[in-house]
């Protein structure tokens, strides 16, 4: 690597998130890569005849930000279906408002209209509605979207991303019929009277993908991809990690072709569905296959309370992080009920860990990826919303990681106060007490669940505040910061995500040697009132040095 930089980012406000220089004035690259940062004049020697120079104007440097669990195709699809979330939700704001979520009413006029200008028998798809922001209180029904579009297939997701309403004509091309029995992961709603199944369909994105395929046409498909890059961009994320439970060979092939031809700049970490691993096996991709700007990452297993039970069984759960051990791949598993965060312990602990610790420097796999990296595989538990104190020492003792989205609090924090049980409200997203305890935390959003942007999270990481202004109850008993500080929500948006991907060393901090994924804001969130961070807006984003996304700079 050459020490004389392309770009020098000067006049900045440089937070690293490194402990040995928490703070800098200038940064220096050279191709993808930080080679210098510190002061004006120590950033200065990496200048040449041939270097540019960024006055940043002495807004704040912060590194790229790391989301460490998203859907990357469902969000881009939300871009551009019917936006059926509650007014508040804002994801789709940039793309396609409607203000349609308040009653079923609304939801039937906002897919009538997009009937009116869809051909004949093409999918009509919604994103993000809420039975309980409805004014009727309950999920739509086949019979109602069959009013809205009754010569197109309709499917509507719910904003949780665990259940959809089909109207009549999806649901025949879906093949679910009245007497179509329940997948052993789901369940087809049925009218308690009459026994007429509602179109409600609670964890069957699987069921529906292997039936249906995929509905978007690649021109839709390209389109939306191109406008969920420039909203991450928009957001400073840099990286991505693709949580779908059934990534297979298709999914990873279609990421390449989007990555290779610049659709998408944002880094992508793609996880493996457990049922596809042998795809990729067949194929000869291990985990860490790839490159920079796409690699393969954990093995994703679904461990949910749907049916009344959990599924699958914790013997056939413990089967399956066996399965990814002997295939070299650590496991990401999705937890969000205390019994099923339990049961994910188990299964990580019951096989011989891959990472032997959760401390700060696992070891790295054997046989380095491709570029001379050398990736540190860690087991994750994905959501963990519930977490009394009776299972921190159970995380910690497994040695897994905790990927969460401290946005549900923001988002849905005034639902929990009044739907959760008020012993439990404590224990919900405890990032504090994570943290003190000593697991591993990294920040995400889930989208399309809730927005992508990281700023809700890490306000409601700190104040525990929801976004009616309500406080849940902290963990830490501290006046000022109920939750966390604000370098370490920081840092559990950037480094964090880095650490659970295990390369920590290329991605997350600001340092010499690692990829200059950075983004430029216009608020230092470390000197103003935490209020004050629900504004703060990124006008410049940088990706392995190159700049890909400007806003008013």
């Amino acid at each position: 690597m050459s020490d004389i930089a392309d770009l020098i980012l000067t006049n900045a406000r440089v937070i690293t998130l490194e402990p040995e220089q928490p703070m800098a004035e200038a940064v220096a690259i050279a191709g993808d890569s930080i080679v210098g940062v510190g002061s004006h004049r120590e950033v200065a020697a990496f200048k040449g005849p041939r270097s540019e120079t960024l006055d940043c104007r002495g807004l704040t440097l912060l590194p790229g930000f790391v989301d460490s669990h998203c859907h990357l195709l469902a969000m881009a699809a939300a871009l551009t279906g019917v936006d059926c979330s509650p007014v508040q939700a804002g994801y789709q704001a940039c793309a396609n408002s409607a203000d349609s979520a308040k009653s079923i009413e609304g939801l039937i006029q906002a897919v009538r209209r997009r009937a009116q200008e869809t051909p004949q028998g093409s999918w009509i798809r919604g994103f993000g509605y809420d039975e309980s922001a409805l004014k009727e209180g309950r999920h739509p029904t086949r019979w109602d979207l069959d009013r809205a579009a009754p010569e197109h297939p309709v499917r509507l997701d719910h904003r949780s991303g665990h259940a959809a309403v089909l109207n009549s004509r999806g649901l025949a091309l879906a093949g679910i019929h009245a007497d179509t029995a329940d997948p052993p992961e789901g369940v087809i709603d049925r009218d308690p009277l009459s026994g007429d199944i509602t179109g409600l369909l609670l964890e069957m994105n699987d069921f529906l993908r292997q039936r249906l395929g995929n509905t978007m046409k690649e021109g839709e498909l390209r389109e939306a991809v191109r406008r969920l890059n420039q909203v991450l961009l928009g957001h400073g994320i840099t990286s991505v990690h693709d949580a779908g439970p059934n990534n297979g060979l298709e999914r990873w092939q279609t990421l390449r072709e989007l990555t290779s031809s610049n659709s998408l700049d944002s880094r992508v970490f793609m996880m493996v569905g457990g049922a596809k691993l042998p795809e990729f096996q067949e194929a000869g991709l291990d985990w860490g296959s790839g490159d920079d700007r796409l690699r393969l990452g954990h093995v994703k297993l679904m461990l949910t309370l749907t049916t009344g039970g959990l599924h699958p069984p914790l013997e056939d759960l413990t089967a399956g992080v066996a399965q990814a051990r002997r295939a070299g791949f650590p496991v990401a598993i999705h937890a969000v009920e205390q019994e099923a965060v339990l049961a994910a312990t188990s299964a990580i602990g019951s096989n011989s860990p891959a990472t032997g610790s959760a401390g700060p420097r696992p070891p790295p796999v054997t046989k380095p990826p491709p570029g001379g990296m050398s990736l540190a595989p860690r087991d994750r538990i994905e959501h963990c919303s519930e977490c009394p104190p009776q299972l921190l020492l159970e995380i910690k003792r497994c040695g897994a990681a905790v990927v969460t989205q401290p946005g549900f609090l923001y988002w849905n924090g005034d639902r929990y106060l009044q739907q959760v049980e008020p012993d439990l409200r404590q224990h919900l997203y405890p990032i504090g007490a994570w943290l003190e305890t000593g697991v591993p935390v990294a920040f995400s959003s889930d989208g399309p669940v809730i927005d992508p942007s990281p700023w809700p999270g890490i306000f409601s990481a700190v104040t525990r505040l929801t976004s009616g202004g309500h406080m849940l109850p902290p963990r830490k008993s501290s006046p000022v910061t109920p939750g966390i500080s604000a370098v370490e929500a920081l840092r559990a948006y950037s480094w964090g995500g880095a650490w659970v991907e295990g390369n920590e060393a290329r991605k997350g901090s600001i340092r010499p040697g690692k990829l200059a994924d950075l983004v430029l804001v216009d608020a230092d969130p470390t000197g103003v009132d935490p209020q004050a961070w629900l504004g703060i807006r990124a006008v410049l984003t940088l990706v392995g040095g190159r700049v890909t996304w400007e806003g008013d700079f």
